[in-house]
């Protein structure tokens, strides 16, 4: 799968997590920066709105978001890894949110 398809079948995969309250905002690294090699994980930056508090408080959260991890990367057929907007420390913030495409 090339960036394109990633980029393309991720903004797909948002449409059907809206409704859960999980928001993909976009890539970074590796395809972001069109660096990515066979093996590469797929970088992706969320947030969570108020719907997935309300909807899946407390263990029940950290559930839900493996199920989503899982359905990503099973979706995309690579590995990924999840960062969270609003838990970015500056040094992240510093080089995600410059790397970003935004889906």
């Amino acid at each position: 799968m090339d960036n394109q398809e990633v980029f393309e079948n991720l903004k797909a995969i948002k449409q059907t997590l809206i409704n859960d309250g999980f928001i993909i905002d976009g890539i970074f690294g590796s395809y972001a920066r069109n660096e990515n090699l066979k093996d590469s994980d797929v970088d992706i930056l969320y947030h969570l709105d108020k719907v997935f508090y309300d909807k899946y408080s407390g263990f029940i959260g950290f559930k839900k978001l493996d199920e989503i991890k899982e359905h990503i990367s099973k979706s995309l057929g690579k590995k990924i890894d999840l960062a969270p907007k609003t838990n970015l420390s500056k040094t992240a913030k510093k080089y995600i949110l410059n790397d970003v495409i935004y889906v």
